[in-house]
């Protein structure tokens, strides 16, 4: 179902996008990948994006390796409020995705995103908190507002890297940037559940939340804590002055 919404919405794109013009000689794939590289990391916008990304994703599926077995065995939930839980943390998502639009022309795409992150972020270390009864809306708070900060810096990062990279670069930035932010996510599920086994869900949610909560800090250490907006092209910075 979900393919098939994504196809209507696709279809409806009116935009047209022109041909792309090839290189005048072959690129080698190696070659390419090496540019992708040197341009993300010399980048003082992109390196610390990728950077966030990559550890966050990392301990997003670090929790989320155990939190269905933390709910059950350490909680004590039945699989039907497990869902529900689940369901309502991942509302924030939806929300997220509405509301960025709005939300960074009010503060900023800069602004805007590092602010979100640093008040939405900490919530995480409210799941670790979750017990029955009256504490289980905290493992839905928690998982609605760091949904809905991730959701939102999703959309500020994608648009942000589709209009600040050079056409040439785009393709090789964007395959970069995703192989780095996807590679640690299954370095995280694998060290959440190696930690569970170690010392336990409970433990292990808070050491795994605990990453994400001060995660924004990394976004905090780039130029964006003096921008309200990101730039909208990229522009090459100037080579430093002989001595």
């Amino acid at each position: 179902m979900t393919f098939l919404i994504s196809a209507v919405c696709l279809k409806h794109i009116r935009a047209g996008e022109p041909h792309p013009v090839p290189d005048e000689e072959p690129v080698p794939l190696r070659r390419q990948i090496a540019e992708g590289l040197r341009f993300l990391a010399r980048d003082r916008y992109l390196r610390p994006m990728v950077t966030w990304g990559a550890v966050i994703n990392m301990a997003l599926m670090g929790y989320q390796a155990v939190q269905v077995v933390f709910l059950v065995r350490t909680v004590g939930l039945n699989p039907a409020s497990v869902g529900l839980l689940l369901t309502l943390g991942s509302i924030g998502g939806i929300v997220g995705a509405l509301i960025a639009t709005r939300f960074t022309r009010r503060f900023g795409t800069a602004r805007g995103l590092l602010f979100l992150q640093a008040v939405a972020t900490p919530f995480a270390l409210l799941l670790p908190m979750t017990t029955a009864g009256p504490g289980l809306p905290l493992f839905a708070v928690g998982g609605f507002l760091v949904g809905l900060g991730i959701s939102v810096a999703n959309v500020v990062v994608g648009s942000f890297r589709q209009a600040y990279c050079p056409p040439r670069m785009l393709g090789r930035v964007v395959a970069t940037a995703m192989m780095i932010n996807h590679s640690t996510i299954p370095l995280g599920s694998l060290l959440g559940g190696l930690i569970g086994d170690a010392v336990g869900y409970r433990p292990a949610m808070w050491i795994m939340t605990g990453l994400v909560a001060p995660s924004w800090l990394i976004l905090a250490m780039s130029p964006m804590r003096r921008e309200r907006e990101l730039p909208r092209a990229y522009e090459p910075q100037p080579a430093a002055a002989e001595s």
